[in-house]
């Protein structure tokens, strides 16, 4: 590969500090290492060396954690969260995205909608009898400062920039699994349960490991 010249190469830099770093989607024109192709092979391939991918994400891009490299963050309990938060974001998710998108009134597979998603509200999600009313505030504020929740002290709960991260394939998983807890008699979810128990099943899709607020 031919040297970069110094300006593309600080170019390159700041464009992985900021995809590193932002709370969402870095527009592609805020960044010449993100407007220019053969810089953005570099940037892509700087993150690779270092676990992580570049995602396209609408009219820009996100970086985030490699397939691979999350398996096995998770096999070794990096990053991941507790039960009950994996429960409340579950909930979160099935309030203001999946079961809104069943509807027809969300289009597309982001997590992460700027208009149309339905929020929902800590009151709400205590209606699920499973959870007290305390576990669901305490999770929430946690799920807050990983960005799995939208940050902020608004009442209103809607998924939170860390989501963009998720590659595709976590994406697919994480839709799957809402499906089989929503509908886990339906005809889809035996199907889903007999291929994750085959030989390369995807196994426990959920569990991905939290991005780290500033690195």
């Amino acid at each position: 590969m031919t040297p970069l010249a110094a300006d593309e190469d600080a170019a390159v830099r700041d464009a992985i500090g900021a995809l590193e770093i932002a709370e969402g989607i870095l527009p592609t024109a805020a960044f010449m290492a993100l407007r220019e192709p053969a810089l953005r092979r570099v940037v892509a391939d700087r993150l690779a060396a270092c676990g992580r991918v570049l995602l396209p994400v609408e009219e820009g891009w996100v970086s985030g954690y490699d397939d691979t490299v999350a398996d096995a963050l998770v096999c070794h309990g990096y990053g991941t969260v507790s039960a009950v938060d994996r429960a409340v974001l579950a909930l979160v998710l099935l309030r203001t995205v999946a079961i809104p998108r069943a509807r027809g009134e969300v289009a597309g597979e982001a997590w992460v909608v700027e208009h149309g998603a339905r929020p929902t509200s800590i009151d709400e999600l205590a209606r699920n009898r499973h959870l007290t009313k305390a576990q669901i505030t305490t999770s929430v504020r946690r799920l807050r400062t990983l960005g799995l929740l939208r940050p902020g002290h608004r009442a209103d709960l809607v998924p939170g920039p860390a989501l963009l991260r998720l590659t595709r394939q976590r994406t697919t998983w994480l839709w799957e699994d809402l499906l089989l807890l929503a509908a886990p008699d339906s005809p889809y979810a035996h199907v889903l349960r007999a291929r994750r128990a085959g030989p390369s099943g995807a196994g426990a899709a959920v569990a991905v490991p939290a991005e780290e607020k500033a690195r």
